[in-house]
């Protein structure tokens, strides 16, 4: 009988988990919901086996103080990130604090029956590792609980950039600047914690204690183990996507890159040669790059024809002006996500030439050897671990800013524009835009007001996916209207980072060539045509060739139109000595040609 109430205790905490997350997390896909439950009932299951197999009730100090613990790990960072975010990032869909919550559960009960059934060594062996489990999880809600008080927010990329670059002299004159009486209550408090978790755990043993056999004792310490490691172990390990956890690798990632990656720019810059080609520009003048995201051609109206017309702009711009407003109908994404995608997109290295991403020279260092002013403006995270080596690249602008640091800012792309009013249009200037586009989730990529296919606010992922290449439309558009009119533009080029499939579910290998195929266009002012003749009858030539977008740079190298010892136009697309066809040509990281994609055939 007793094993039907551990079976409905399962699926009260299957409850709570859904409950708790899809309250954090405004407009979940379906896809997203079923994923999340899966990973809820095998958790909740293992969360309530240690106790059911031995058939003992929750109970007794020890419990007791597991299950503060880990509830206290479960809500601590989801709730201070929902109390400081809710209004402008609606969503942090896969972090599993929740979770990995049950799990401790699970590797700690078990622990804890193991303990009680082998002797005094067992017992004080299994109730020491359990208080350090208890205090390491409990400080780390601490301190996150004291941050939050101090600053009004839930810790983020820049604290904890100044945690992880913290010296302990740092702290200690930190701690300096409060009050003493503020420092000696602060570790008191820690004091406090510590010998809470060990007290519970060295109270009078538990009175079923006897029970358990030493056999079974055997099958717990396994549970505890295996639980134990598939929380610790590897790089997708649910401790590791836990949000604190997460936060604080990213940011000692980052760290780690950014300092290799200043040693190899200055070793770069050292022997970049660059000449320029055509002629000079009549007056200062800006060429913009805009970098989309998860847009693919298969649902652009310009591209695809379809009854949706979901970019009804681009398709106006190339039907009515060709000679200036040219598609690219054949670009691919060289890999399935950003950062893989936009480190290789953004440099000389590719999935031809073997080098490194490291050692590469970049757009921005192109641009800067012409002279031009870099600003680089972003709607995506500053860091992060699909972000990072983006950051690195554009940190190496004259100006780069994201809105996502900029409190009380909607995170619409559209709020991109302002910046465009800091450049200065007396100079030469490259503008780089990278969008949140069509990320999802799709319903919060732009505002209800501009739904155009299905319910303002209902989530539907196909038409919320519409939607937003719609919103994205009118962004480029803008950016085109606001750029002519106030800096001179003499191009702009636009591609996506990958493309998307809001119907299917998004898996981490290779899934079909929908997700690879990309919108692009490149529009040219009249003096570019004349200043720049050369490029310009290549890319009219070549237009309609298969590219994949880890040649951008040396698309963006040609429409500068330069010479360079870091430049190879048999890359470009924008030279008559592009080599590439789709025989050549890969995506998935150099793991499956294009040729491979049935459209390819048809073309």
């Amino acid at each position: 009988m007793i094993l039907i109430y551990y079976l409905i205790a399962a699926i009260l905490l299957f409850g709570m988990a859904k409950l708790l997350h899809e309250s954090f997390n405004k407009g979940l896909s379906l896809s997203s919901r079923h994923q999340q439950g899966s990973r809820f009932a095998v958790a909740s299951l293992m969360a309530t086996v240690p106790l059911a197999l031995t058939c003992m009730p929750p109970c007794g100090s020890r419990l007791i103080a597991v299950a503060v613990s880990v509830v206290a790990w479960m809500l601590t960072y989801p709730v201070l990130f929902h109390i400081s975010s809710r209004k402008s990032s609606p969503d942090y869909d896969n972090y599993m604090d929740t979770a990995t919550g049950y799990y401790f559960f699970g590797a700690m009960s078990a622990l804890t029956i193991a303990g009680y059934a082998t002797g005094s060594v067992g017992y004080i062996a299994s109730g020491i590792l359990l208080s350090l489990v208890e205090f390491g999880l409990l400080a780390l809600c601490f301190a996150q609980i004291v941050y939050f008080a101090m600053y009004k927010k839930c810790i983020d990329n820049n604290g904890m950039i100044l945690v992880e670059q913290t010296h302990v002299n740092e702290v200690i004159e930190f701690s300096r600047s409060y009050p003493p009486a503020a420092s000696i209550a602060t570790i008191i408090a820690v004091m406090g914690l510590c010998a809470a978790c060990f007290a519970a755990n060295f109270m009078p043993t538990h009175p079923q204690s006897a029970i358990v056999p030493l056999w079974m004792a055997a099958i717990e310490i396994v549970i505890a183990v295996a639980l134990s490691i598939f929380i610790f172990r590897g790089k997708r390990c649910p401790f590791r996507r836990c949000g604190i956890v997460k936060l604080f690798l990213d940011v000692r990632e980052f760290s780690h890159s950014n300092t290799d990656y200043k040693e190899y720019q200055a070793r770069r810059l050292s022997t970049l040669s660059v000449t320029p080609q055509g002629k000079p520009w009549s007056k200062p003048s800006t060429i913009v790059m805009v970098i989309g995201e998860s847009a693919t051609r298969d649902f652009c109206s310009a591209f695809t024809p379809m009854k949706e017309d979901t970019t009804p702009w681009i398709r106006q711009m190339a039907e009515a002006d060709p000679a200036h407003f040219m598609l690219f109908p054949n670009a691919y994404s060289c890999a399935l996500y950003t950062v893989a995608t936009l480190e290789k997109a953004l440099t000389e290295f590719n999935q031809y030439n073997g080098k490194n991403f490291n050692e590469a020279c970049t757009v921005v260092d192109i641009a800067h050897a012409l002279g031009y002013r870099v600003h680089w403006y972003s709607n995506q995270g500053h860091l992060g671990a699909f972000d990072t080596r983006v950051t690195l690249v554009a940190e190496t602008s004259d100006v780069a800013k994201w809105t996502k640091q900029e409190l009380n800012r909607v995170q619409y792309d559209m709020t991109l524009l302002d910046f465009i009013d800091e450049l200065n249009p007396e100079v030469n200037n490259l503008l780089v835009f990278h969008l949140k586009g069509s990320h999802f989730n799709f319903l919060n990529r732009y505002p209800q007001e501009y739904t155009v296919w299905g319910k303002p606010g209902v989530q539907d992922n196909v038409p919320n996916y519409m939607n937003s290449l719609r919103y994205t439309d009118t962004v480029l558009h803008a950016i085109f209207d606001r750029c002519r009119e106030k800096l001179n533009m003499q191009a702009m080029l636009y591609f996506s980072d990958h493309g998307q499939i809001p119907s299917q579910r998004r898996t981490p290998g290779f899934d079909g060539f929908n997700n690879v195929r990309i919108p692009m266009f490149l529009w040219v002012s009249d003096e570019y045509i004349s200043k720049h003749p050369v490029p310009y009858k290549a890319l009219q030539a070549n237009h309609n060739r298969y590219f994949t977008n880890d040649l951008a740079y040396n698309l963006m190298c040609g429409l500068m139109d330069v010479k360079s010892n870091c430049y190879d136009e048999s890359d470009s697309i924008a030279s008559e000595k592009y080599r590439h066809t789709v025989e050549t040509l890969l995506t998935d990281d150099g793991r499956m040609p294009l040729t491979d994609d049935p459209t390819t055939h048809t073309k």
